[in-house]
């Protein structure tokens, strides 16, 4: 039952942190079958926890092992689905500890458990697939030779984020098709080591199918403003909030693909115009998106907006307190970037509890029925205030562009999109 209220809390917080989801393949993983979840690791932990929110089967997570520091804690995370995992910095009784959640790991899965592993075995916050390790294909191999299971898969899962480190980003998974070990049991009789890597060759080249990847690390910043311009051109509206449409990460992925085989000269030509593109929208004071989508600030998205002003309010207020708090905390407490979407996100989602409680009670405590009512609906109006906000940002940059502005730079922008053609 606390798995089961925290997975759904989890996706809705989730929901409302990001401002588009896709995740494709999913139905791929199922109940009744040991599966390990081979995830990329970008964030973390949104990475582990948006999957598992948004699958059928329960998923057991490794979590760092300094976590599991009291009684009560190790309870929760039990609780929720968490396997304390233990570094060389905890020292060696930690690592000796890793024993134990191996052994438990192999335990669940024999019994038909789903266990995720973030496979590149570090983080990064940056659009490109790093080294996989062999961790995850010994833990396959390790059921079979604990328990003689045979029927163990491993399905890749490739998370993408058009910008993992900023609220009401875009979010973009696909899950691959399952990798059976019994393929591989005749490998691991003769040379276990070959085994390993056969499999571990295997996932990384169904994620190397899934996660967009910049080679080059110097070229993040070019191509990051490529792909804004086409995500621009593609996506034109906030609703709705999750789809299972894989087309926007199929494109991001074609583009970065073509854009890491370009000459270093056409590299060159390409930085140059998208670098001053964006110079002279900023020096504006304009954004890409208010450019290429004058639509939102049409007469009748005013209208909208305008009839919708009062209950986006009501919950802009309700969010007020966890969002500006998470925020806060994040941005002073949080040292690497790849925390710090996490923190904020955990933060919000704990604050907005206590606060949502906190008004259960004093509205129990009072007994009036409108204040029921309302505390009720605070969850519902602070969504809409989320959507609402995001719908008043965009017509609000399609209105701060002139019409001749908006000409030049579109004849612009789309000159940078076919150099060469793209």
């Amino acid at each position: 039952m606390i798995y089961l209220f925290v997975k759904w809390v989890v996706r809705i917080a989730i929901r409302v942190f990001f401002r588009k989801i896709y995740f494709y393949n999913k139905d791929v993983i199922k109940g009744g079958v040991p599966t390990i979840l081979a995830i990329n690791h970008p964030t973390a932990f949104i990475d582990p926890i948006f999957v598992a929110s948004h699958i059928s089967p329960k998923a057991y997570t490794m979590l760092r092992g300094d976590v599991f520091n009291s009684p009560l804690k190790i309870w929760f995370l039990d609780q929720i689905g968490t396997i304390p995992i233990f570094r060389f910095r905890n020292g060696f009784e930690g690592l000796r500890q890793n024993q134990d959640s191996f052994e438990r790991c192999y335990d669940l899965l024999d019994k038909n458990g789903c266990i995720s592993i973030l496979s590149e075995g570090s983080m990064a916050h940056e659009k490109r697939l790093r080294t996989i390790q062999k961790g995850t294909a010994k833990m396959a191999l390790g059921v079979y030779e604990k328990h003689g299971n045979e029927n163990v898969q491993i399905i890749p899962v490739g998370v993408n984020y058009s910008d993992s480190n900023q609220m009401r980003s875009v979010l973009m998974a696909n899950a691959g098709e399952p990798i059976l070990i019994k393929d591989h049991l005749e490998a691991y009789k003769e040379n276990p080591r070959k085994a390993i890597l056969q499999i571990t060759r295997k996932i990384e080249a169904q994620l190397k199918e899934r996660v967009i990847h910049i080679a080059n690390p110097e070229d993040d910043v070019w191509i990051n403003q490529l792909l804004l311009i086409q995500r621009n051109n593609i996506e034109r509206t906030v609703w709705p909030g999750y789809s299972e449409d894989d087309r926007l990460r199929q494109k991001e992925m074609a583009l970065t693909q073509q854009l890491n085989s370009t000459t270093e000269q056409e590299k060159a030509m390409l930085k140059s115009a998208a670098a001053n593109y964006f110079q002279k929208i900023e020096k504006k004071g304009y954004s890409d998106q208010g450019v290429a989508q004058p639509e939102h600030g049409s007469w009748m998205a005013s209208l909208l907006l305008l009839i919708g002003f009062l209950p986006a309010l009501a919950g802009a207020i309700t969010n007020f307190i966890p969002f500006t708090v998470a925020k806060k905390i994040a941005t002073t407490k949080v040292k690497k970037i790849e925390f710090f979407s996490s923190v904020r996100l955990g933060a919000y989602l704990g604050l907005y509890i206590v606060q949502y409680l906190f008004l259960l009670i004093l509205s129990f405590l009072v007994g009036d029925l409108w204040m029921w009512l309302a505390v009720l609906a605070t969850p519902f109006l602070g969504y809409f205030s989320v959507v609402y906000f995001d719908k008043l940002g965009l017509w609000r940059e399609a209105w701060k562009v002139s019409g001749a502005d908006r000409e030049a730079l579109m004849r612009e922008r789309e000159a940078v999109m076919k150099m060469p053609e793209y």
